[in-house]
């Protein structure tokens, strides 16, 4: 008959029943039974074929054809339409790519829309630049670190090389007290209510209950990168008495080590009335660096918690806080504040 196999299928039975039982799309699924169907001399003629797969038998002439020429590996393969061609040229994108890599970054998508254009002549649309940058770039909105202009990056730079500095001071003192390092910062709690974003869904206005009022306290706080222990005390204001009084209760709270005091330039840290117990050592980060201290990074977090809390009094404020810090692990506040420099400066200076 005309329209008989004129196709010897190379795969053995077996072969086919594993391939079809993994098979995963319809299209290879349909292939791979024509091939198992003349390979078991089930079905002889394309009509018979064509009908019991409910294709045309045209159709099926092309698969052999296909297959007769390139194997099972050309008759499963699927050809997909090239589509429209970017306009964004490879050459634009690892420009925007390098550009994106940058930490000053971008303010928004419609400013990356207005660079590709002014700075590689590609003109595209706003859905299109999101689609490159969020999902295939992989880049997104985030809350960037502030910065102070005043701030000088040599000084910093040479600031974080802590383990020539940690190691000349251990080796001066010769206490042969253990020594520790940890970092220092005050901030201020208040009544007026701490705000933020919130999640709702689309065409939901997010509202929020705020407080006005304008009582207040101060945490002083210190933490130890290493091991995530830390110590706060609560004072009214800032100033050198406060401070004082500070270090004398961390001074009694660690008594059996040497604690390098990350601080600050804050006039009240420097004030020549403090004096400073035996215990503690204080180290002075470069001017307009608070980028510096890990320690900002954990009033960031925990006061995350405290968002959109309405308290009528400082006494509720303190017990928010105190349920923020019980909620607050060790192993919380190492992996926040355990910054790279300070953990590896510390490994270099006391090996």
């Amino acid at each position: 008959m005309a329209n008989q196999f004129k196709v010897a299928v190379q795969e053995t039975t077996e072969e086919l029943q594993h391939r079809l039982k993994r098979a995963v799309t319809a299209q290879a699924k349909e292939r791979l039974q024509m091939l198992y169907s003349i390979k078991t001399g089930a079905l002889t003629t394309r009509s018979e074929l064509a009908q019991w797969i409910q294709r045309d038998e045209s159709t099926i002439y092309r698969w052999l054809q296909r297959y007769k020429q390139g194997g099972i590996k050309a008759l499963l393969s699927v050809k997909t339409a090239p589509g429209k061609v970017s306009k964004i040229t490879p050459e634009a994108l690892q420009k925007l790519e390098q550009r994106l890599a940058q930490p000053e970054g971008f303010h928004s998508y419609g400013q990356i829309q207005r660079w590709l254009e002014a700075e590689c002549g590609v003109v595209v649309a706003y859905r299109t630049v999101h689609q490159l940058v969020r999902y295939k770039l992989n880049a997104k909105l985030k809350v960037p670190r502030p910065r102070s202009q005043k701030a000088l990056p040599e000084v910093q730079a040479a600031f974080k090389k802590l383990k020539d500095l940690i190691r000349v001071l251990v080796r001066y003192l010769g206490t042969g007290q253990p020594v520790r390092y940890w970092c220092q910062d005050e901030t201020r709690l208040g009544l007026k209510t701490i705000t933020g974003r919130q999640i709702t869904l689309k065409g939901v206005k997010p509202h929020g209950i705020v407080g006005w009022r304008r009582e207040n306290f101060y945490v002083y706080g210190a933490v130890e990168p290493a091991t995530g222990e830390s110590f706060f005390w609560e004072f009214s204001h800032l100033d050198s008495s406060c401070f004082q009084s500070f270090l004398n209760h961390f001074s009694v709270q660690f008594p059996d080590s040497l604690n390098i005091l990350q601080l600050d330039n804050g006039s009240f840290h420097k004030s020549v009335t403090l004096n400073w117990p035996d215990n503690i050592l204080p180290i002075f980060q470069p001017a307009h660096s608070p980028e510096l201290n890990p320690i900002e990074r954990l009033w960031q977090h925990f006061k995350q918690f405290l968002r959109w809390e309405t308290c009528t009094n400082l006494e509720q404020l303190r017990q928010k806080l105190k349920e923020v810090l019980d909620l607050i692990s060790p192993e919380v506040i190492s992996s926040i504040c355990g910054w790279d420099y300070i953990t590896t400066a510390l490994l270099s200076a006391t090996s």
